[in-house]
């Protein structure tokens, strides 16, 4: 740099986007296709595992949501645990092992033919797949132009919907095939209809769980392909290998040998802390505010009624191939949504694109509520491709802020513990909404009325709106070191401590409320105080947020 002090960012946005650069998308692109395919598989196939699992039930509610739960609840410690272990012994690593782990720990669901073995491994395959998407969505914003750091984030995340697409088309012909593919494997499985009549069909969907162990061999390549962020290695103290891997970048981009002199880099502070708590200090609460609690409401209603969309379908008279059709064009609107979603995100600045996703999401629910009806399946199917489009839009522009609004020394941990606590979210909606669509208030003449039940999803959305408004800033463009510059000095080392604790109390006052609850006791969503209490653990995170969000936004402002 001709002697002169320099910054990573510096280096890499000089370069702009180049073959490298797609390069690197495409490698890391991938372990977001086979996260997404491990998640989704479960909603593509829950129809059919649930005929195996309680053929004498025809509608196991609740039950049948937590073939989600269980998925989602290993995502949030999965990234909890990833976030803090990323920060510490890198991006590359722990990455490689979470792709490894949830290939490993997919494969032996196929073998399950109960609950209790189908949910110990489903939780085990989610810490892998929870600890994948954050770790790729901050290696792209540590390696990526500055200005393009938003469509780069987003359109790698199109490819996690591309995944839950390819489940789709993988589950649709699989599950639904008239012999077993397996043999005595794939047995014969007769159950109960919804009308008291029976049916019958083979337990195909195994095949899906053996394909969902490939990531196995992506695991192997990533560990030879990928390169450490040269952000992490400044950040932890090793500037000579921080400048190497600049000086691999620009030869890999342009063909050009150049050398870095490690003295002249420049390095943001760390911060005093890099624990979790940090988080919530005066720093940073604002900023955790506004990035939790708009995921929390994207999480909630994309995983709710991803998982509920296939029994809505069939509950109006589609078939259960129609309905997984019709789910997987939902999704194919999402991928169109994330590729786009960042590039408007980087022109017209994060809070605004945002805030008309959460505007455009309340539109297509109420069309969709109004709509949606039997016999008409054209219709159905362009108002499932709004809805993808709207709620993947909101979800997406959410994702460029997380590793936007803190140091590199907490980047992961900042956006792994967001993305951990929106499962919650997602966790429970997949039960609340279960629950609800088994309350009297939403039955029409013994069938869950959905175009009714949807219309819950407004509330979220309006929340979603607000929280925008007061807790997120505009971070579009701009470097991290000159983000980093721009957070007023505070002291970060113990103000969180306290609002920390707080918070992880409401935690596990929402998984209690909001997930053993209805799973552990009887007939629970039956029970007059079910869905009040249901409402006060999905409602109480927002009041943290306008409380301590508030409160340090109000200082703030009068400092200023």
């Amino acid at each position: 740099m001709n002697g002169k002090e320099f910054t990573i960012t510096d280096v890499v946005d000089s370069l702009g986007i180049t073959r490298h650069t797609w390069l690197v998308f495409v490698l890391m692109s991938f372990a977001l296709l086979f996260d997404g395919y491990d998640f989704m598989i479960v909603n593509s196939t829950n129809l059919f595992v649930a005929h195996t699992f309680w053929p004498d039930n025809p509608n196991p509610g609740a039950l049948m949501g937590s073939l989600t739960t269980w998925g989602l609840l290993g995502m949030v410690i999965g990234g909890a645990i990833s976030g803090i272990m990323s920060d510490k012994i890198g991006r590359k690593k722990t990455l490689v092992i979470a792709v490894i782990f949830y290939g490993a720990f997919t494969f032996p669901q196929a073998f399950a033919n109960d609950l209790a073995f189908f949910a110990a491994f489903r939780l085990l395959a989610g810490l892998g797949v929870g600890s994948c998407i954050p770790i790729v969505y901050t290696y792209f914003s540590e390696v990526m132009p500055s200005r393009w750091r938003g469509f780069f984030i987003t359109f790698g995340g199109a490819f996690m919907v591309g995944g839950w697409v390819v489940a789709g088309l993988v589950a649709n012909p699989i599950c639904n095939a008239a012999t077993p593919l397996m043999g005595d494997f794939t047995n014969l499985v007769t159950y109960v209809t919804a009308d008291g009549g029976s049916a019958e069909m083979y337990s195909n969907w195994r095949l899906c769980y053996f394909i969902g162990a490939l990531p196995v061999i992506y695991g192997i390549i990533l560990l030879f392909a990928m390169h450490e962020s040269p952000h992490w290695y400044a950040s932890s103290g090793r500037m000579q290998e921080a400048v190497d891997q600049l000086a691999y970048i620009v030869k890999a981009s342009t063909g050009r040998v150049e050398t870095f002199d490690a003295t002249l880099l420049i390095v943001p502070p760390k911060p005093q802390k890099t624990t979790p708590s940090v988080l919530f200090s005066n720093k940073f609460i604002v900023a955790t505010c506004g990035i939790w609690a708009c995921y929390f409401v994207g999480q909630f209603c994309v995983y709710g009624m991803n998982a509920w969309l296939p029994a809505w379908f069939v509950g109006i008279g589609y078939s259960s191939s129609e309905a997984v059709a019709l789910q997987t064009w939902n999704n194919v609107a999402a991928i169109v949504s994330n590729s786009i979603v960042g590039a408007f995100s980087d022109k017209f600045g994060r809070k605004r694109v945002l805030n008309f996703g959460w505007l455009l999401c309340i539109a297509a629910i109420l069309l969709c509520s109004f709509f949606v009806t039997a016999g008409n399946f054209i219709l159905c199917l362009v108002l499932m491709l709004l809805f993808g489009f709207a709620l993947n839009w909101a979800i997406s522009a959410v994702v460029p802020l997380m590793p936007e609004q803190y140091p590199t020394a907490i980047r992961n941990t900042g956006t792994a513990w967001c993305q951990a606590f929106a499962r919650f979210g997602g966790s429970a909606s997949s039960i609340v909404l279960g629950g609800i669509a088994g309350m009297a208030f939403f039955q029409l003449d013994g069938v869950t009325n959905w175009s009714s039940v949807v219309l819950v999803l407004i509330v979220p959305f309006a929340l979603g709106i607000v929280c925008t408004v007061l807790f997120v800033r505009d971070t579009a463009g701009k470097s991290f070191e000159d983000l980093q510059a721009g957070m007023k000095e505070k002291d970060d080392a113990a103000s969180g401590n306290a609002r920390f604790g707080i918070m992880i109390a409401i935690v596990v006052i929402l998984f209690a409320l909001c997930i053993v609850c209805p799973l552990a006791v009887p007939n629970w969503t039956k029970l007059p105080i079910a869905l009040p209490l249901m409402a006060v653990g999905m409602l109480l995170p927002f009041a943290f947020f306008f409380v301590f969000g508030g409160i340090q936004l109000a200082k703030d402002k009068k400092a200023a």
